[in-house]
């Protein structure tokens, strides 16, 4: 499969993002306290939302090489 090299750096890049997103929402449910829960909620759900954000333009660009949109 022939793909762009900013295509591996972007999926790999929102892996990460996704795995550092997770581990900010364990840290809220393993120490709980209020600090925790913002920090989980906040910076988490950021870091969660920039790595989908990053996946769905990778599928996009693939849908319209292939010829779908």
């Amino acid at each position: 499969m022939n793909t762009h090299p900013w295509v591996r750096k972007a999926v790999l890049t929102a892996g990460i993002l996704n795995v550092i997103a997770l581990l900010t929402i364990i840290l809220a449910l393993v120490n709980f306290t209020p600090l925790t829960l913002i920090l989980s909620v906040s910076v988490g759900g950021a870091l969660m939302g920039l790595a989908i954000l990053i996946y769905i333009v990778v599928v996009i660009s693939d849908l319209r090489k292939q010829g779908v949109l």
